[in-house]
Parts: structure tokens; C-alpha cells; sequence
């Protein structure tokens, strides 16, 4: 590691917005309105039932971020439970998924500025002109990030108080215009059944993915045994009741005729590109078109700051403990920040949006590079309990025996339920991280124990990418497992692995 070291600026307010702010990205102009569209009405509840899904997998992580809080802590821990093959996979899909964030939120900023100047979007890619605004986005993503940790999270608590003041001003403007009967009307509150209310969880379990990114900046927390475990609740708390009154909003302000719709159309609504926008404008609520842009800019550039900050550090955290990155990247400036890693996630970004210049093209990848990162978490929380019994650990997950393969489960869901298309290429991507092997047999640092103590995880992943193949069509798959065997059948090959990865560790 380089001379200098982390430094510990951030407050118990810096984390709550960090995690708050991280959620809280593009998805608030999307998914309040997709949980309609897989269920109807009673999608609304799919928030609720994911907040419970997601909470174990979220505690794991508080455990061992404050366990040992270290920055880029989400690629040290698998690869101190289970070594080089788990921590380099791992390290790689999440440094990957983290780094295109900024493809993903810069190219929804110029995708929702083009409502105003449509030079910048054709409804297919952003123009030559919009990479370029994208790529400056991304240069002043990069210099905030260079500075002091607690700038980063200065400006990120007044971003994410803005457009947590502007959701909640959008929500209010709504709710006046609500009309109970789209409801009980239209097919009643379960159109689709109870197959479409899981659908809408499938969609809302990922909306939550931003939880971890305090884990991500443990080491730059003041009191992170303290402040984490509140942060983390009080920050999903906060998300759950945004996103279920958006989507209760807007279910309230649904004007079938003026949209365009046949009455109950749910699946409809997928449609528009700009559901809120079009909802207000059918209202006559021109100005709140505004607005809606103006939440949703700061949302997008608010998530990706700290992103960006989170990839660096990953990178940082892969280089310095176990030097699967090149050495050079464990460097820290004065500052305390790791500033080789930060050139280069924008040297990675800039082609990723170059080549994928659209909000579409690069969600599925970014979404499933990451959570192909989440579940091995939860064994190497069980492998710590086991071996490192007496550790401080400020926060233990309760009944861990129990919390913890659920976690995982759930962990290898969320990847199943992004669908073929998204996971086709991101395990790939996640896979071409095996050439850093190469370079680690040079280095002597891969053994025949990480071989052992890592195959359940690269089977894993390799599995989980045969079984999209041919699950449900529901998730893009050949409909050779259907609809909801699939989901039932991969749970419990998933409970197989996750007892695999807990008894290959000697």
C-alpha cells in the first residue's frame, strides 16, 4: 500500500445518504411504474415483501463491513473466507458492475435531457453530441472523487436531500389527482394473479440493490460499528416508503384514454419511456414534466458519484490485499484517496459508453455484474462465525444459521430474475476475469486450495447462467423449466452451493 492511508471524514449522516442516495438512482423514473405493469395494483405491495427479502442479505453485509470495515470491503471478504478463485470473481463482477454505473447514469441523464433537446437521443442511442456531454458527466464525476471523502459525501447529502424533497413534492402533486377506482377497476387488484405480484418483487428486490455501498466506504466512516447497522435500516426504511408512494401516485393519476390505453391495460405502461412525465402531461401538469427531469438528473448523477467512488475503492481493495489488480492501483494520494484506481474506472467507462451508448443496453449488465458479487458474502459470513468465532463484531446477524443461506438464496434470485439476456452477457464478463488466474499461477498466488475452496463458486455462476437458459420464459429463458418451478427449483439448487462454498473451506 502507498504511504498514505484512508481517512476517516465520514458522519453517520454521510452514510445514511450514501445508502440512501445509492438506491435511489435512475430506478425512481422506472420501477414505481414496472411493479404495475407485472401486477397491477397489488404490485404496490411487492415493495414491502422485498424490503423482507432483502433485509438479511443487507445484515450480512453490515456484519462484516463492521467486523473489519475496509474500503472496497465487498472484494476482501470472499477472498479472505474462500481465497484467490472466489475473491478474484467476486472482486472482478463487482469492480465491473460498479465501474458501469457510469455508462448507465450518465446516459440516463442525457436521455431524460433530450425530452427538452432531442438532438441528444434518438429512442434508440444518445448521439455524438450526448456521448460527449456523457463523457464530461463522467470527467466531473472523476475530479469531485478525487478530493477529500468527505467533499464526495458533502455534496452527495445535499443531492440526495434535493431529490428526496423533489419525490416527495412529485408524490404530494399526485396524490390530489387520485382516483381510487383504478384499484378495485380494470381486473380488480390482482389482474394478473399472484404470479404477477411475484413478478413485480422480482422487479423490486433489485431496486434496493444500493444497500451496500456504505460497505464499500467502511473504512472512511468515523464510527462504522455504530453508525452502519442504523444507517443501513433507517436508509432501506426510508427507500421502501419513497418507492411505494410513487408507485401509489402514479396508479392514482392513470388516465387510460388520455395515455393511450385500453382500461386495464397494465402491461401497457411499459410502454412510455417517460411514465411519470406522461402521467403528468396527461393531467395537464405540464410543469411537473419539469420537475420529474429535474429529480431525475440529480437522482442519476447522485448515484453516480458514489459509485464511482465505490468502484475505485474495490479496485483499490483488489490490488492491495491480494494483488490480483496490478500494484500500482493500491496507491492513496494525500488525500486519501486511491487515485490510480480512479483514472482508471474512467478509462474503463468512456468505451463501455462509447460502445453501449443507451440506458437500455447497459442496465442488464450492470445489474447482474453486481449481483453475481452478492451472494458469496453470506457463506463467508458463516466461514468468519466458524473460524473466527471470538472476533469483535458490533453487529452480529441474529439466528446467522438460518439469515445466512436464506441470503444467499435470495442473492442468487435476484441474479435469475434480471433474465437471459442481461445474465448471458455479464457472466461472461464476469467469467473473462478467469485470464487474472494466469497471471496469479505466475505469481504463485493460486494453490490447489483456492482451486478447492473456490470450484463451488465458478460452478455456481456457470450454472446459474445454464439454468436462465432454460427456466421460464417469464425471465427469457426456453420455458423448459416453467413458471414458478423454475424460481422454486433454483432456490434449492442454490441451497446445495451455498453448503458447498461452507464446507470447501478448511
Amino acid at each position: 500500500m502507498g504511504e498514505h492511508g484512508y481517512k476517516k471524514e465520514l458522519n453517520f449522516w454521510h452514510v445514511i445518504l450514501l445508502t440512501t442516495g445509492a438506491i435511489l438512482g435512475p430506478a425512481i423514473a422506472y420501477i414505481p411504474v414496472t411493479v404495475l405493469t407485472f401486477g397491477g395494483p397489488v404490485g404496490i405491495f411487492s415493495w414491502i415483501i422485498a424490503f423482507f427479502l432483502i433485509i438479511p442479505m443487507a445484515l450480512v453485509y453490515v456484519e462484516l463491513g463492521t467486523m473489519w470495515p475496509k474500503a472496497g470491503g465487498v472484494a476482501y471478504y470472499p477472498a479472505k473466507s474462500h481465497g484467490s478463485l472466489v475473491g478474484l470473481l467476486n472482486g472482478w463482477a463487482a469492480f465491473l458492475g460498479y465501474t458501469l454505473v457510469m455508462p448507465l447514469v450518465v446516459t440516463s441523464i442525457v436521455e431524460y435531457l433530450s425530452f427538452y433537446f432531442p438532438g441528444l437521443y434518438n429512442g434508440q442511442t444518445i448521439s455524438n453530441l450526448g456521448i460527449i456531454i456523457s463523457v464530461g458527466i463522467v470527467i466531473i464525476l472523476f475530479l469531485i472523487n478525487i478530493r477529500h471523502v468527505r467533499l464526495m459525501g458533502d455534496i452527495n447529502n445535499i443531492l440526495t436531500i434535493i431529490k428526496i424533497v423533489l419525490i416527495i413534492f412529485i408524490i404530494a402533486i399526485l396524490l390530489k389527482f387520485f382516483d381510487p377506482s383504478n384499484y378495485y377497476s380494470y381486473g380488480g387488484p390482482a389482474p394478473y394473479g399472484i404470479d404477477g405480484l411475484f413478478l413485480a418483487v422480482s422487479a423490486t428486490i433489485l431496486a434496493y440493490a444500493g444497500f451496500r455501498q456504505p460497505i464499500d466506504y467502511a473504512e472512511e466512516v468515523k464510527d462504522p460499528g455504530k453508525f452502519i447497522p442504523r444507517a443501513v435500516i433507517v436508509s432501506l426504511l426510508i427507500v421502501l416508503l419513497i418507492y411505494m408512494f410513487e408507485s401509489i401516485a402514479f396508479l392514482g393519476t392513470i388516465n387510460w384514454n388520455k395515455l393511450g390505453l385500453s382500461p386495464g391495460d397494465w402491461s401497457g405502461l411499459s410502454n412510455f419511456p417517460y411514465p411519470f412525465i406522461s402521467s403528468s402531461q396527461a393531467l395537464g401538469l405540464s410543469y411537473l414534466s419539469i420537475i420529474i427531469i429535474i429529480a431525475v438528473i440529480i437522482a442519476s448523477f447522485s448515484d453516480g458519484l458514489i459509485y464511482f467512488g465505490g468502484a475505485a475503492r474495490v479496485s483499490n481493495s483488489l490490488s492491495r490485499y491480494d494483488e490480483y489488480f496490478p500494484k500500482f492501483l493500491s496507491k492513496l494520494s494525500d488525500q486519501g484517496i486511491p487515485i490510480n484506481s480512479a483514472i482508471l474506472v474512467v478509462l474503463i467507462s468512456i468505451p463501455y459508453l462509447i460502445l453501449l451508448p443507451s440506458f437500455s443496453s447497459v442496465l442488464g449488465v450492470f445489474v447482474d455484474a453486481i449481483l453475481v458479487s452478492y451472494a458469496p458474502a453470506a457463506v463467508s459470513l458463516a466461514v468468519f462465525r466458524e473460524k473466527f468465532p471470538n472476533e469483535n463484531r458490533p453487529f452480529k446477524l441474529p439466528a446467522y444459521k438460518i439469515l445466512s443461506p436464506i441470503a444467499f438464496v435470495i442473492g442468487g434470485l435476484l441474479i435469475y430474475w434480471s433474465g437471459f439476456s442481461s445474465i448471458f452477457i455479464a457472466i461472461l464478463s464476469v467469467l473473462a476475469g478467469l485470464a487474472f488466474v494466469l497471471i496469479l499461477v505466475r505469481k504463485r498466488k493460486f494453490t490447489a486450495v483456492d482451486l478447492k475452496s473456490g470450484l463451488w463458486y465458478l460452478v455456481f455462476i456457470i450454472f446459474t447462467l445454464l439454468f436462465s437458459y432454460i427456466g421460464s420464459e417469464q425471465f427469457g429463458g426456453k420455458n423448459i423449466i416453467p413458471y414458478p418451478y423454475d424460481s422454486l427449483i433454483y432456490a434449492i439448487s442454490a441451497l446445495f452451493f451455498y453448503y458447498w462454498g461452507l464446507k470447501s473451506v478448511d
